[in-house]
């Protein structure tokens, strides 16, 4: 579930206005980036700004008649000018007494940059008020465009303010002032043609830019012709600010919900906290209650989800879910944060989950943390956790886990570190009990612009206090290990050209020797640990295992080769090529158990390549080799064909020896003017077992864009969900359906938007 920023749209007519206010942040899919999002919307500031001290009305025109002080007739390229605004009519009567000015014949009035267009117009030119007679007006405000939460965080520039244009014609625009109308009988849409694909019809609709907000009433909306959608009421924000109100429905279908109907009110409670209640229908099951309660103060900000459906009818059972984060920082140094999650079964994401990546949860996370940093020297952190797990595997609870990590970076070219641990393991009908460990650590760093050496001795000593109830082996046990290892690296380079291009050419040999003495381990519990991927990293590595509870023992070198292609003038990599292995001069002894321990003498040789290998095409590449079978272990290879935005073709290739071979073709391409094809493909091939199949086309008719999709993937009960996706999307303001936008991100590497799309309302994204 994710959060995003909140708008009214109160059905469609309030969100169609508001996309001719001021920026409004848009957020991407995301737990971690809610509050960001959140914040940036509660800082918009309004659309206008202070205005100068009132200045003299001008006057210009072919011919000027009439009594000093009293009146002035006007006619022929008539032109009146003050404070900003610039009124052109054929002929103008304006009666200096009442500062009232009567206009007619081919009547144009710019207001910044604001046009209406008219037969007549009645205006007070000091007041600025007025009204238009028969108009067609054209308003126009700044948008920001949809700009990711991430990317705030990250300090990336925002890219520039979109220029939205509202336009549409009215039985009689009242002018109230310098920043208000008042419409009567009026259309409204983003369209640029004289017959417009969509537009909203209402029967009053005021616009007040000076308090940034709006209200219509009876207002329908159109597309094709077809009214499709009324609001009696529609209060509506001007400028992106949050206001209670409807949000605009989304609609879809699957083979495991059916009919898929979602309609969300949002309440604006306060300015730091918000609420949306989302009423769910779905036609095999029932409906469901959603609600997402967010708050938002000084040092602390927090989400609570929940979800219940009552009595579903295919599962049999009520059905619930609920979700809450919260962060607080409490100054010092030290912050908290709670992250509790809880379904009530294991096929509840498989089953309910509006969004594709929950299908294919294994695990939630139940979990609170009190945390200490005193900068880069010292930092800790109490926590307790426990997990919910949505397969037949059980993970263990941590209940509760203590750790503190003392580093000094630099002194005197050495480095200390120092991690230290203790956790309290918990798990049903297995070895529970408490594991302490501490690893200090002292390295001296030669450093230099040609190259580094940097050895390094640690003592990793470890003790574990065992429940009694279920513990088969010893009840307390302890393991102190020496570790020594020495690593170093030289950088040559030189330019070149390739092309005519010049390039700066590296190469990088890298040698790491690694020494731990053996201990045996086989009555230690396991808790945490499993056999790392074998790869560039983990051959630079102390350990064969992620985790604590086995240390292997190592007498080995490990060595890589890399080299670069690089822009002199960017600095960007073009090209990386790299080898590796590591040579063991002694048997692995310590081993998991049910593992059989490495006997051979040198491990399997590693290689990668990555860049671009012709125009618009990359190539990325790696492979494990065995040498004492003469076959690859695993492999990796994709090729990417992106000539432009929105054009991208991806054929990838994942192996690994009697386990899988999958297969991934991805694309996004125009098969005509407007029109684009996606789709995705991806499956074992050595088991012909299809994990997720892609189709769909994409519209862009300008002011208006239709995706359609369809997506088959297969989750953890091992049977498919087959979801449907139809959005239409209206001038980049509000959209009508289910998207498909963030799945089809997802799926298809360099999937480009073909407009400015719309985010999602409700708790994020597919």
């Amino acid at each position: 579930m994710t959060n995003q920023t909140r708008r009214s749209l109160h059905l469609a007519l309030p969100a169609l206005i508001c996309s001719l206010a001021t920026p409004a942040v848009y957020a991407d899919e995301g737990v971690g980036h809610s509050i960001v999002a959140f914040r940036a919307a509660m800082a918009q500031l309004a659309v206008t700004s202070a205005q100068p001290a009132p200045g003299p009305t001008r006057i210009t025109a072919q011919k000027i008649e009439g009594q000093q002080d009293v009146r002035v007739d006007a006619s022929g390229a008539v032109v009146i000018e003050r404070d900003g605004t610039r009124l052109d009519a054929d002929q103008v009567h304006y009666d200096m007494l009442t500062d009232e000015a009567v206009a007619t014949g081919n009547v144009l009035m710019r207001r910044g940059a604001d046009t209406i267009r008219g037969p007549r117009l009645r205006f007070r030119v000091e007041e600025q008020v007025g009204e238009f007679d028969q108009p067609s007006y054209e308003i126009v405000r700044k948008r920001a465009p949809r700009y990711s939460a991430q990317a705030l965080s990250a300090g990336i520039a925002k890219p520039a303010d979109i220029t939205v244009r509202g336009s549409g014609k009215a039985q009689s625009i009242g002018i109230e002032g310098e920043n208000k109308y008042h419409l009567k009988n009026a259309t409204f849409t983003t369209c640029e043609s004289n017959d417009p694909a969509w537009y909203v019809n209402a029967k009053e609709l005021d616009l007040d830019f000076d308090r940034n907000v709006g209200d219509a009433t009876h207002g329908t909306f159109h597309f094709g012709g077809v009214p499709i959608m009324y609001a009696p009421v529609a209060p509506f924000p001007l400028n992106g600010e949050r206001r209670s109100g409807l949000l605009a429905p989304t609609f879809g279908t699957s083979n495991i919900t059916g009919f898929d109907l979602t309609i969300p009110y949002y309440f604006n409670l306060a300015p730091n906290y918000d609420d949306t209640f989302v009423p769910r229908y779905m036609g095999r099951r029932g409906l469901q209650l959603n609600n997402e309660f967010r708050y938002l103060m000084p040092g602390l900000n927090g989400v609570l989800r929940t979800e219940y459906l009552h009595d579903d009818a295919v599962y049999g059972e009520s059905r619930a879910a609920l979700s809450y984060q919260h962060d607080q920082i409490f100054g010092r140094g030290f912050s908290g944060r709670i992250n509790y999650n809880a379904v009530s079964d294991k096929d509840y994401f498989a089953d309910l989950s509006s969004r594709v990546t929950q299908t294919s949860q294994e695990s939630l996370i139940r979990e609170a943390a009190f945390s200490y940093n005193a900068g880069s020297w010292l930092s800790g952190s109490v926590l307790a956790q426990r997990i919910q797990s949505l397969t037949d595997t059980v993970q263990y609870n941590r209940l509760p886990a203590f750790n503190a990590l003392a580093y000094v970076p630099e002194w005197n070219n050495f480095s200390l570190r120092m991690p230290l641990d203790a956790t309290n393991f918990h798990k049903a009908n297995a070895d529970e009990g408490w594991r302490t460990y501490a690893y200090p650590q002292l390295a001296y760093n030669f450093v230099r612009p040609f190259g580094y050496v940097t050895p390094k001795i640690g003592v990793h000593s470890t003790r574990y206090q065992l429940d009694e109830r279920f513990s088969a082996g010893p009840l307390n046990a302890s393991r102190t290990l020496p570790v020594s290892s020495l690593d170093a690296g030289v950088f040559f380079e030189r330019e070149s050209t390739i092309d005519g291009h010049p390039v700066v050419q590296t190469l990088e040999p890298r040698l790491y020797y690694l020494n731990v003495p053996y201990r045996d381990q086989s009555t230690l519990p396991v808790f945490d640990t499993a056999p790392a991927d074998y790869g560039f990293g983990q051959i630079f590595s102390e350990n064969l295992y992620a985790g604590q509870d086995r240390i292997a023992n190592a007498n080995q070198l490990s060595a890589a080769l890399t080299s670069r292609l690089i822009n002199p003038a960017t600095g960007a990599e073009l090209v990386r090529a790299a080898l590796g292995a590591r040579v063991y001069f002694e048997d692995q002894r310590v081993t998991l158990p049910g593992e059989l321990p490495r006997t051979d003498r040198s491990g399997d040789l590693l290689a990668s390549f990555s860049g671009r290998v012709l125009p618009n095409t990359t190539l990325d590449m790696f492979g494990q080799y065995d040498p004492e079978t003469a076959k690859f272990s695993r492999g990796t290879a994709g090729l990417r064909y992106q000539p432009a935005y929105a054009k991208v073709v991806s054929l990838s290739y994942r192996y690994q020896r009697e386990q899988y071979r999958d297969v991934d073709v991805a694309f996004q391409w125009p098969v005509m003017s407007n029109l684009y094809a996606v789709g995705r493909v991806n499956g074992d091939v050595s088991t012909d077992t299809l994990t997720q199949a892609l189709a769909g086309i994409e519209y862009n008719a300008g002011c208006w864009a239709l995706r359609l999709a369809a997506s088959s993937l297969l989750n953890t009960t091992g049977t498919y969900t087959n979801s449907y996706f139809m959005q239409l999307e209206f001038g980049g303001v509000v959209s009508v359906g289910n998207s498909p936008v963030s799945m089809l991100e997802r799926s298809i590497v360099g999937y480009g938007r073909i407009n400015q799309s719309v985010s999602d309302p409700v708790f994020g994204s597919q």
